[in-house]
């Protein structure tokens, strides 16, 4: 599992935080956060945490792993050290892409349970609480939520493979058994994590190593939950700057799980 160096990180310290992520020395709960060239939405991320974790009474860290954007470089993640006090900084000279820049960020989390939230996540209060409890009672499980559209429309219970690779959400509880749920909130245990080397980077920048990741859990006798009683905010794609091109990442898929993907329906 590759990561960028534990000399590499700082902790904000703005003298007039928006954000206070008070430091604790044993951390429950490590929040990876990924920037990549990150509007206002990652202003909202941490605000919305920040609020959480207090009212929440969870001992949490949080980490934000700033790649390096090749026209707005570490913008996203300067303002968040303007804005904040308290929050772990990496901001590595290259793009780690998605699973490299969580890699990075797990490689310096202190904690036994992991959060991995995308920038465009708005948690609230409550809901970091029963992920975590969730989490912990089943450490060979992956925990999610279910993700719904700001105006509160339903985005997926989990997520289901077709036949050609691509992949489905389920909208419907109980209609389907998840394959997995998309990565943009994700809980679980830092054992799983280091026992299956984090994200693969064969998949980088992004897309489908959480497919991979997933389905390599449920190869060790884990696998996927979704508490659909979780209803948990996400822009979607308000964490990138233009429509992703998964086609590279898609066929790297395929081509490793080819008689899993043969086996789903074709809808």
């Amino acid at each position: 599992m590759s990561g960028e160096s534990a000399e590499l990180v700082r902790v904000t310290a703005s003298p007039v935080p928006r954000v206070v992520i008070r430091w604790v020395d044993e951390p429950e709960l490590s929040v990876v956060i990924v920037a990549f060239g990150t509007g206002l939405a990652l202003d909202r991320c941490l605000g919305s945490l920040g609020a959480s974790i207090t009212v929440d009474e969870i001992a949490a860290e949080v980490i934000v792993v700033d790649n390096a954007h090749p026209q707005r470089g570490h913008a996203a993640g300067n303002r968040s050290a303007i804005a904040s006090r308290g929050v772990r900084l990496i901001q590595p000279s290259t793009n780690l892409g998605f699973g490299g820049g969580n890699n990075a960020g797990v490689a310096v989390a202190r904690a036994s349970t992991l959060a991995l939230i995308n920038p465009d996540v708005i948690v609230a209060p409550g809901q970091l609480r029963a992920l975590l409890s969730a989490a912990q009672s089943r450490p060979d499980l992956i925990s999610a939520p279910a993700l719904i559209f700001p105006d509160g429309a339903l985005q997926e219970m989990g997520m289901r493979i077709i036949n050609n690779g691509d992949t489905r959400p389920i909208l419907e509880s109980g209609s389907h058994p998840p394959d997995y749920a998309s990565a943009a909130c994700w809980f679980l245990s830092a054992e799983l994590f280091s026992r299956l080397e984090g994200f693969d980077p064969a998949y980088h920048p992004a897309y489908y190593e959480d497919v991979d990741f997933a389905l390599r859990a449920a190869q060790v006798g884990g696998g996927t939950q979704v508490i659909d009683s979780v209803l948990v905010v996400h822009e979607h794609h308000g964490s990138t700057t233009s429509p992703p091109d998964v086609a590279k990442q898609q066929q790297v898929f395929v081509d490793r799980w080819q008689e899993l993907v043969a086996s789903r329906p074709g809808q």
